[in-house]
């Protein structure tokens, strides 16, 4: 079971939130706040493994919040402001909603800390399996060096082979450890492990030259500056 909070100025929003985590059987709301300095109190001694933040708050903004809490939860933003977004990379947000979201994408976003805090718990795979053709094929993360898709099928490129997958990079991105894979193009996911070098928009992977596009780019060039420090 997660652990949750939720912290929004607005008492409507904390309801949409409530009913949300409600209907994911694997979330737990402990408690939610509409003062994020109370929250701040309740996570200095309730250590919590998810964050529901709001950013357009007034005194303390969610990224501020962010940056202040003493435990370190992963984070889902949902603001009612796009201009946020990049800012959400530079303290690894696991997602952004934009209000207002409906179910089946707060779902999405959940499932993608489901998935994270699975990769980060003590003797958790380092492998899952996919279906390919007749075939249930296992993949271990360290070897996939990127993902490229097209239309309703996706190739995981991998030290050993390519191997095909009906599904859509959307639904893919989700079975990935955020923290070691990243999109950067509509139709390509890479391994940051295996990125060799970065040059006149593309990554190159495995001598592979890889298009990084418009919309992803600045992102993508900022959690690659955070890998700096």
């Amino acid at each position: 079971m997660i652990k949750c909070i939720a912290v929004d100025d607005e008492p409507r929003a904390l309801e949409i939130i409530r009913n949300h985590i409600s209907r994911v059987p694997f979330l737990s709301l402990v408690a939610d706040f509409i003062d994020p300095m109370q929250a701040i109190t309740y996570l200095s001694e309730n250590p919590v493994d998810l964050l529901f933040l709001d950013i357009n708050m007034p005194d303390l903004n969610g990224l501020q919040f962010a940056r202040s809490i003493p435990s370190n939860p992963l984070v889902i933003f949902t603001t009612a402001h796009s201009e946020y977004a990049i800012e959400s990379y530079e303290v690894e947000a696991i997602d952004y909603l934009l209000k207002p979201f409906d179910f089946a994408r707060f779902f999405a976003a959940v499932s993608k800390a489901q998935e994270r805090l699975k990769s980060e718990a003590p003797g958790s795979n380092n492998f899952f399996f996919v279906n390919s053709g007749t075939q249930k094929r296992r993949l271990f993360y360290d070897e996939i060096r990127y993902v490229e898709g097209e239309g309703n099928y996706v190739c995981y490129y991998t030290e050993s082979g390519k191997v095909l997958v009906r599904a859509s990079v959307k639904e893919t991105k989700l079975l990935l450890p955020s923290n070691s894979f990243v999109q950067i193009h509509r139709s390509y996911i890479v391994s940051l492990q295996w990125i060799e070098k970065i040059e006149d928009n593309h990554v190159f992977v495995a001598n592979t030259r890889i298009p990084i596009s418009a919309t992803l780019r600045e992102p993508f060039l900022k959690l690659i500056d955070s890998l700096k420090r």
